[in-house]
């Protein structure tokens, strides 16, 4: 996964091109937020991806993400 924080969530959330956009997924702890490393193989993500390149990358824990409400 690609790491990013709140901030750059901000950045880079929203339309990249027609029929596509970026959703960056919070993580437990409340200031980590996460896109998938396939974005960067996206052509429909191009427009972010010299921004993403640069983001520090790692595995998430199954324990990272945040408790599904009612489960």
């Amino acid at each position: 996964m690609i790491i990013l924080t709140e901030n750059q969530a901000e950045a880079v959330r929203g339309a990249t091109a027609p029929g596509a956009a970026l959703d960056p997924i919070p993580l437990a702890d409340g200031v980590s937020w996460v896109l998938p490393e396939a974005v960067l193989a996206d052509p429909a993500h191009a427009l972010r991806h010299a921004t993403l390149a640069g983001l520090p990358r790692r595995e998430v824990a199954a324990d990272e993400w945040p408790a599904l409400e009612g489960g």
